[in-house]
């Protein structure tokens, strides 16, 4: 959050007088402050205000897969403000901001009720149906825009009036909707968007699927195609950070992370460190923190690169769970494998020991088993006692269980 609102205000107009609401689900008293001071800037005037939300509104409705609760609360905003605030853009904290929103704010008009930018993958409900027919039972042209919601350009007169938020809410309450709040907005505000330039919301992990949304369905080359997709990448007004995987993770390998950690630095959020390296790694290891499943996937990264040369061949038993990303730097190969590809676990011990002497033979040099596989180490005892009678176990604790086969 921090990195976005504070790039959001190093690019305004110098002289923009700016009301920014942060609505809070759970800040800390230390970010708060830590926020504040960020956040005072010298070229605008900014007034801050912290607006606590009763969470209670949120009973009963379900998020989507990879996000909160608390992500249905951009639907209370214009309940939240003052009444006598008429227009708000409203930003995810998972974006970067390269363009003046002056220039944003200045698109507005009473036509539409909310300007957006379509999802870069789907952009439209036809394709939603295809994937899941619950949408079907809304009655949407499948024409009917599909826009995301990180980025919002909120007209409150017409939300107000048009009980856009009452309506979204019952929406989500009467029917599991796979995204959540996304799903809910687009649902009810259906063909009533006011459709926005794709760079105020470069959505990086769908750039590859709007190029090929183009391509069918608009009349530009191939080349032309390419040259948009390559201009989003090139000069975004906004990025967005859209799959799980953020810059603030270890594994995150998203060049635009760059962008992330620029204003991170510029921020001066962590004051005491200068060096950009350093930075980086300071916000991966407090970061993982706030996350179980990845401070355990770093903090076995960091055996790994104790016990294993990088470069070396290495066979990973990890149910298909870990992200490829934590082994970059090793030639890994996933076990049972086919044709490189994860092909399921194997059928019995006589199998797993056939198909890991194959691949022995093809040079690999380590095995290494990971939490969410212990259970094969009970489960092919054979394969386990095969294992520990003829390789040396390098590592066994809470994460990994390491063999070496040299």
């Amino acid at each position: 959050m921090g990195v976005t609102l504070y790039s959001a205000l190093k690019n305004l107009a110098p002289g923009n007088a700016v009301s920014l609401y942060i609505i809070d689900g759970g800040i800390r008293e230390q970010n708060r402050r830590r926020l504040t001071e960020v956040l005072d800037m010298q070229h605008v005037q900014v007034q801050l205000e912290w607006v606590e939300p009763n969470l209670s509104r949120l009973n009963g409705l379900k998020p989507a897969a990879w996000n909160t609760q608390a992500t249905y609360l951009r639907l209370l905003i214009p309940e939240l403000l003052p009444e006598d605030c008429q227009q708000a853009i409203y930003l995810d904290s998972d974006l970067v901001v390269e363009k003046d929103l002056g220039q944003l704010w200045d698109e507005a008009t009473d036509d539409f009720p909310v300007y957006g930018v379509p999802n870069f993958d789907p952009p439209s409900f036809g394709y939603k149906v295809e994937k899941n027919p619950i949408y079907a039972s809304f009655g949407l042209s499948p024409d009917t825009p599909f826009c995301n919601t990180g980025m919002l350009l909120m007209n409150l007169k017409r939300w107000r009036a048009e009980r856009i938020a009452a309506k979204a809410l019952d929406v989500a309450r009467k029917v599991s909707l796979p995204e959540g709040d996304q799903d809910a907005i687009n649902i009810v505000v259906a063909g009533a968007w006011g459709l926005l330039d794709p760079k105020w919301n470069v959505q990086l992990s769908g750039v590859e699927a709007y190029g090929r949304f183009l391509k069918r369905f608009s009349d530009l080359s191939e080349l032309e195609t390419q040259k948009t997709c390559a201009e989003l990448l090139r000069d975004p007004y906004i990025i967005h950070f859209t799959l799980r995987i953020k810059p603030w993770h270890f594994i995150c390998r998203e060049p635009a992370r760059g962008r992330f950690f620029y204003y991170l630095k510029e921020s001066h959020w962590f004051p005491d460190i200068g060096n950009m390296t350093s930075l980086v790694e300071h916000t991966w290891k407090r970061q993982n923190e706030h996350d179980p499943w990845m401070k355990q996937l770093y903090v076995a990264k960091q055996d790994l690169k104790t016990l294993i040369p990088p470069g070396e061949k290495i066979i990973l038993v990890d149910d298909s769970t870990w992200f490829s990303e934590v082994v970059d730097g090793w030639d890994t190969f996933p076990f049972l494998e086919q044709h490189g590809q994860y092909w399921g676990p194997p059928a019995d011990d006589k199998v797993a020991i056939t198909e890991f002497e194959r691949m022995r033979e093809s040079g690999v040099k380590f095995i290494v088993f990971a939490w969410p596989a212990f259970w094969w180490l009970d489960h092919y005892v054979d394969f386990h006692d095969y294992l520990s009678s003829k390789f040396r176990c390098l590592l066994k604790n809470s994460r990994l269980v390491a063999f070496d086969l040299r």
